[in-house]
């Protein structure tokens, strides 16, 4: 074998490797799009009483998941009501932190028939102007919103409305302008 086959014997190999290697990499976490985690198969809030994953801030500047039961609602729009009021109130372990000041509570939750869920959140009081980081920010949007999107796969995105408003941004640093998605980069792996 002379040096120019065994070069091109060699290429050959190694892009069949990445290929493997390409393929494994996009197959490893299901069908899901980079950047999006794919929605539960089966709703989970359904039934007398249903487990919901809640999406709050850790240490790490990570989102980390609480697991809850709530009552069970009959209506899409009566679970996401449920599921954001709960949210609202925070976490129960000691080791997260609530998403958002006691001052937000939820002001109007509804569903549009294209599947878009329009969160209105009232906030009133000292902490009427969010005064975030970029990072709480980012948190507190995509904890609630990634808490809604894969608990409620009937809903395809997220808008957010703040006192009944739709505003450029919730606190000063992220385009709220848009139809928010899931987000799974600012996921933990594993609750701390």
């Amino acid at each position: 074998m002379n040096q120019r086959t065994a070069g091109v014997f060699l290429a050959v190999i190694l892009l069949i490797a990445l290929g493997i290697i390409i393929l494994w990499w996009t197959q490893r976490d299901g069908p899901a799009a980079p950047g999006q985690i794919a929605a539960p198969e089966v709703p989970r809030l359904e039934g007398d009483d249903a487990l919901a994953d809640f999406y709050f801030p850790g240490n790490g500047g990570r989102l980390f998941v609480e697991q809850r039961a709530l009552p069970a609602s009959e209506t899409l729009e009566e679970r996401l009501s449920s599921l954001l009021e709960a949210f609202l109130l925070g976490p129960e372990a000691q080791n997260l932190y609530p998403a958002f000041p006691p001052e937000v509570s939820l002001g109007h939750a509804m569903v549009t028939d294209e599947g878009v869920a329009h969160i209105d959140l009232t906030i009133t009081g000292q902490n009427a102007n969010l005064p975030w980081g970029s990072k709480q920010e980012m948190l507190a949007v995509y904890g609630l919103v990634d808490t809604v999107l894969l608990n409620l796969p009937e809903i395809q995105g997220v808008i957010l409305l703040r006192n009944g408003e739709q505003r450029s941004t919730f606190g000063g640093h992220l385009d709220t302008t848009r139809l928010l998605l899931a987000n799974q980069d600012l996921l933990a792996e594993r609750t701390p």
